[in-house]
């Protein structure tokens, strides 16, 4: 476009020196029309300023009405120059080029076929050895700019939906920017809830299950006779226990009762605990060949476990509680029955249980609960071995 542009200025200034040179050969006395082409390109060059100053270059829409007078003057100065002398009509070459961009193309196509018929009127008046020559030059030469000037203006249509095209790539590049950035937001505002569920359930699950057998020790020691010193050491071991869990949350590390000791031991330890401070009998049962652990499965069973045995010890009224931890070759399993006053599951909703259900299905296990009154309570906490492997 920008090789176009240049090259319709420069053919302008060609044919119109060629024609100054023509005529100054040609004629006694050219300073008349020497001076008319003078003030023809002048006028030319005027407009050329007049575009870049107003920055319509490049495919920019110009503002016509100025462009159309502008065009008309130089064709007036045109036609004066060509009346004065013949060698000017071959000018019209330039004019061609310059209606498409200023015109629609049904009335660029008029003008220049206008254009076309002065030339060849100009050319005759003038006088020519070869009137055939005079006809057939001019039509064929409006054919060809017409023809180039129309390549031109697809240019130009092509160069303006390239540009909007770009510019709307440019806008939904921001835009995409600015989605992930919400994105981004979005998802560390997820993380931060996850942590306060995670950190929720693990405070559930040890220091205010802890603190529930603190006071259960403390209001047994108040109401009944009993060894006072039995229960606050009791209820001193259930402290410090409290302490090293509430130290692990806070560190954000895995439970103290994982670390030195596998989850049978861990679990044997909460079934010992709970009988020697209820009276409960409780026993645990390992089925199947251990695997490997997996911390966190192992962590969530545990707090499972923990969260289950503080059920039974504040609301079964159970005589009798059993732990089952089976291992198979897909999944590892957690059951814990008590013979208790079971509840309505209807009436369930408590944090407990969501809890426990959250933190399973974050590994993708799940908790089956199956309860009613009078007929204790199972609970069943299962995990995919090959899943999360």
């Amino acid at each position: 476009m920008r090789v176009m542009q240049v090259g319709a200025h420069l053919l302008f200034f060609l044919l119109l020196s060629v024609g100054i040179v023509r005529a100054v050969a040609d004629s006694d006395h050219p300073a008349p029309v020497v001076s008319l082409a003078a003030v023809v390109a002048a006028w030319y060059l005027c407009g050329i300023w007049f575009v870049r100053r107003r920055g319509l270059e490049n495919g920019e829409p110009i503002e016509r009405r100025l462009g159309q007078l502008w065009f008309a003057v130089l064709v007036v100065g045109w036609l004066m120059l060509m009346l004065a002398d013949a060698n000017f009509v071959w000018l019209a070459f330039a004019l061609f080029f310059l209606c498409f961009p200023l015109f629609s193309t049904p009335i660029a196509l008029t003008v220049t076929a206008v254009l076309t018929g002065a030339a060849i009127a100009a050319t005759l008046w003038h006088g020519t050895t070869n009137t055939a020559a005079s006809i057939v030059g001019p039509v064929f030469g409006a054919a060809a700019a017409a023809g180039m000037a129309v390549v031109y203006q697809q240019l130009v249509r092509q160069s303006t939906q390239r540009q909007q095209l770009v510019d709307e790539l440019t806008e939904a590049h921001r835009e995409l920017l600015d989605a992930q950035d919400e994105l981004v937001a979005l998802q560390r505002e997820t993380g931060a809830l996850a942590e306060r569920s995670r950190l929720a359930r693990d405070i559930h699950d040890t220091l205010a299950q802890g603190f529930s057998s603190i006071l259960l020790l403390s209001r047994a020691g108040q109401r009944g006779p009993g060894d006072p010193t039995a229960i606050f050491t009791q209820i001193a071991e259930t402290a410090q226990q409290n302490l090293v869990e509430a130290r692990r949350v806070v560190e954000a590390l895995a439970p103290a009762a994982l670390e030195t000791a596998p989850l049978q031991s861990a679990l044997r330890r909460l079934l010992d605990q709970l009988q020697r401070q209820t009276g409960i009998t409780a026993e645990l049962i390992t089925d199947g060949e251990t695997m490997s652990p997996i911390m966190d499965y192992d962590v969530a069973l545990l707090r499972v476990a923990q969260s289950a045995l503080a059920n039974v010890r504040l609301h079964s009224q159970a005589r009798r509680v059993r732990a089952t931890l089976s291992y198979s070759s897909d999944e590892v399993r957690l059951d814990i029955v008590d013979d208790g006053i079971g509840f309505d599951q209807r009436e369930a909703g408590g944090f407990g249980l969501r809890s426990m259900r959250d933190r399973l299905a974050e590994l993708g296990g799940t908790l089956v609960v199956e309860s009613a009154p009078g007929d204790g309570t199972a609970v069943a906490a299962t995990l995919p071995i090959g899943r999360s492997a």
